[in-house]
């Protein structure tokens, strides 16, 4: 298992004044399936994936190897001057990837993603659906081994989240990717794990 990537939750809580948003999750993804985490609003979906990238105190232990993960939040906030290319530059040197591997990757997923035409105009000027692409590819710009999206179909109409879909099928098959969700049925791939959560509690015994 060393050498493959992995995320183990062991008994993570996270509480707040009003009470738990999520309370003793203990589970594993793992690469080489699609890792669907479901639920209600306000379930602790997007708690979850805070806590898996440090970005709030919890109770409990996360182990994730390696340590270098991509991540779509929900909402992401861009510079409106500037364009998909040149942020999606600057967000790879930031993650300190080799030049060669960022204007690879990043010519790539704007094929994949169909952002060709708007990829020399500023953010401010596109629409939500295609920030939401810049939002996706700048999580897989450094070519991570593990891919955090949270909510990554928002925004999207329905030929652009067959799209994203059809690249996290390929994505799922060589990385560890997890994905929350309010719609697993759009997801419907072979080898997919559903992690779903009620109020906090997590049921990891493999939904289909």
């Amino acid at each position: 298992m060393s050498g493959e990537p992995y995320i183990t939750i062991s008994h993570v809580s996270k509480r707040y004044r009003h009470g738990y948003a999520i309370h003793d999750v203990t589970t594993h993804f793992e690469k080489g399936r699609l890792n669907l985490l479901v639920g209600a609003n306000g379930s602790g979906k997007s708690t979850l994936l805070k806590c898996i990238m440090g970005l709030i105190r919890y109770e409990g232990k996360i182990e994730c190897h390696p340590e270098k993960i991509g991540y779509a939040p929900e909402e992401y906030v861009m510079p409106q001057f500037m364009s998909p290319a040149a942020f999606l530059r600057s967000i790879g040197r930031v993650k300190r990837a080799d030049i060669d591997a960022i204007n690879e990757s990043l010519s790539r997923q704007i094929e994949l993603l169909d952002l060709q035409e708007v990829a020399g105009k500023p953010i401010g000027l596109l629409s939500n659906g295609m920030r939401q692409k810049v939002n996706l590819i700048q999580a897989m710009i450094h070519q991570p081994e593990i891919l955090l999206l949270d909510e990554p179909l928002t925004a999207l109409d329905r030929d652009s989240q067959d799209k994203v879909i059809d690249w996290l099928k390929a994505v799922a098959k060589e990385r560890l990717v997890v994905v929350s969700t309010h719609y697993p049925e759009r997801f419907r791939i072979r080898n997919r794990k559903v992690f779903e959560i009620v109020a906090g509690r997590l049921d990891d015994h493999g939904l289909d």
